[in-house]
């Protein structure tokens, strides 16, 4: 028996997705199979927790090989970023022990582990820009892990590959004209400041915008670090996560106003102001001026 029917043999609720297999993660109380099993070279059970358990403590759950975690790093999972008509254009790369690398395909050369001529984009961009043509909400969030789980759940979500380390390119702003965006940080002081940078970058361009706060426990026992932790607590749903958007007030940037940022409308938001000239509700004007 190789490793990876080892690993089926041993895991509850285990069901055929694509080309692999999801169960219950024997290190938590899961009742959405959030654990994916797939079969890797010589039979190697490649194994990773959507809901964030630490690799070696599941390997131990299941008292499977004791010393993965000096093997050579195995891939757990890809993510494809595409162009908006949707041609790949690269890929971010998981490893187990926890590692991420983004690479690019060459007909030539094959996978080339970099991104050099490639400008970082947005996770699921065509999913993106269809649901802010429709007028549908949607979240960005901190990694291609939290996006894919929040469209497990029927939601709009994107990233943007390097996490909380990444610049967004200007070209990426005007995306947003017209959105209903609600930004979800990592419940962790990077993870706020980058919501914020980002909020920053959009506002003015956003109909509505959002950045919600997740509880840091729920019931002062279950930590939650992101929003995967957050969706995976059997009691919660996806309505719960709705009804703190919904409890949420719109997004103002803080900070102090000078009169040259005042004379410029620096920080109007200028999507709803530009819906009120169409309408003719209001003339611009000379801008007012104080003291």
């Amino acid at each position: 028996m190789t490793e990876f029917e080892l690993a089926l043999s041993r895991l509850d609720g285990v069901r055929k997705v694509g080309g692999g297999f999801m169960a219950r993660c024997p290190c938590h109380k899961d009742l959405k199979q959030s654990l994916s099993v797939t079969e890797g070279k010589d039979g190697k059970a490649l194994i990773y927790c959507h809901a964030g358990c630490e690799y070696s403590n599941i390997i131990k759950a299941m008292d499977l090989r004791r010393d993965r975690d000096n093997d050579t790093p195995v891939i757990t999972a890809t993510y494809d970023y595409t162009d908006a008509e949707g041609k790949s254009l690269y890929q971010v790369v998981r490893f187990h022990p926890k590692n991420f690398k983004q690479r690019r395909y060459d007909e030539e050369r094959g996978w080339v582990w970099n991104l050099n001529g490639i400008q970082p984009t947005l996770y699921h961009l065509p999913e993106l820009i269809q649901a802010i043509t429709e007028g549908k909400q949607m979240f960005i969030v901190e990694g291609e892990k939290d996006a894919d789980n929040l469209r497990k759940n029927g939601q709009v979500a994107t990233t943007i590959s390097g996490g909380a380390s990444t610049k967004w390119h200007p070209s990426l702003v005007p995306l947003f004209e017209g959105a209903k965006v609600i930004i979800i940080p990592d419940n962790d002081d990077a993870g706020r400041k980058y919501a914020k940078y980002v909020a920053d970058m959009i506002y003015g361009w956003c109909s509505s915008l959002k950045i919600i706060t997740l509880p840091s426990t729920i019931g002062n026992i279950l930590p939650v670090k992101d929003v995967s932790d957050y969706l995976n607590i059997p009691a919660i749903t996806i309505d719960n996560l709705l009804n703190i958007v919904y409890n949420t007030g719109e997004y103002i940037p803080t900070g102090a106003v000078t009169r040259d940022e005042f004379n410029s409308w620096r920080g109007v938001n200028q999507y709803l102001w530009g819906l009120l000239l169409k309408q003719k509700t209001y003339k611009k004007k000379r801008y007012i001026s104080y003291k």
